[in-house]
């Protein structure tokens, strides 16, 4: 027969186990919006001087730009598909950087799972935090898919997937999100997805002066390597 504490160390591991293929969620919150506004951490980083100005690159025609052609540049990416086909199911998550989940309900019922993710400290020191969506498909144009080494890459949240980043050359380098492609049989299926990086808006929020002030707030900019955590060498390794 077990002793009491060989039992109760079996019950923590199948917890730990449990707790990684099945997050904890919390009743859907009421959203007015879900944004990609890009990282968030970039500004900061990169400091005032930083390449990402939000405006358009010197290649991108005015079409490219915001409205009125006042230079405010968009990635086509951060126009969200949101609909249930293109939602990916639960996933898996790196248990040692997961910080929760964050349950959404849009107007019109539609219901969206947000991740909330650090950077592991062995990646970067940092240990920035993201909140991301994972779908699909997203618009891929003036997207450019940024490889990292492949010990980096797997390294992954979601265990099974490797991952590289996702930059909008239209947006001078704007760091949209990461894709994440099936590298191994914990893979959840054989699909590769997206994950951009997004804030959602409250209901009470929807106040059109608080909405927009709530937006500029989130509008990133700057180098997309520093914010990441990865360093030029790093890329060059591979």
């Amino acid at each position: 027969m077990p002793s009491l504490h060989a039992s109760s160390l079996a019950i923590l591991v199948v917890a730990t186990l449990l707790a990684s293929w099945c997050p904890a969620v919390v009743e859907a919150r009421e959203t007015a919006a879900v944004v990609a506004p890009g990282n968030p951490h970039q500004r900061r980083l990169a400091g005032d001087d930083g390449d990402d100005d939000g405006t358009c690159s010197a290649s991108s025609g005015q079409h490219s730009c915001g409205e009125a052609g006042r230079g405010s540049c968009g990635c086509p990416a951060q126009n969200l598909e949101l609909m249930s086909s293109n939602l990916m199911p639960r996933l898996p998550v790196q248990g040692d950087t997961f910080r929760g989940i964050e349950e959404r309900r849009l107007v019109g019922g539609l219901e969206i799972t947000i991740y909330n993710f650090d950077q592991p400290r062995r990646l970067s020191e940092l240990q920035l935090p993201f909140k991301i969506l994972p779908m699909r498909r997203i618009d891929l144009t003036d997207v450019q898919v940024v490889e990292v080494p492949p010990k980096q890459a797997l390294d992954s949240w979601f265990p099974g997937y490797a991952w590289s980043i996702l930059i909008c050359d239209r947006c001078k380098g704007r760091h949209l999100g990461w894709k994440f492609t099936p590298a191994g049989p914990s893979a959840l299926n054989s699909e590769a997805f997206y994950a951009l990086i997004v804030e959602a808006i409250d209901a009470e929020e929807e106040e059109p002066l608080a909405q927009q002030r709530f937006l500029a707030g989130l509008r990133a900019v700057g180098q997309p390597l520093a914010a990441i955590g990865l360093t030029a060498s790093i890329l060059s390794s591979k």
